[in-house]
């Protein structure tokens, strides 16, 4: 019996995770980036574009 084919192979699962965390990371600079846009950008513009058309 040849034990030599028989070694325990690393598990894939570990390889996984890294790869699944640097996926969860990049997904969530993605929504850190969205709501940085839509939360603090886009309500001081509509307040520039309507505020002026209240006063007409």
């Amino acid at each position: 019996m040849d034990l030599s084919t028989t070694q325990p192979q690393p598990s894939k699962n570990q390889d996984d995770s890294t790869f699944s965390k640097k996926k969860k990371k990049r997904f969530l600079m993605q929504v850190n980036k969205f709501l940085l846009l839509h939360l603090l950008i886009l309500p001081r513009y509509w307040q520039k574009t309507y505020g002026l058309l209240a006063f007409k």
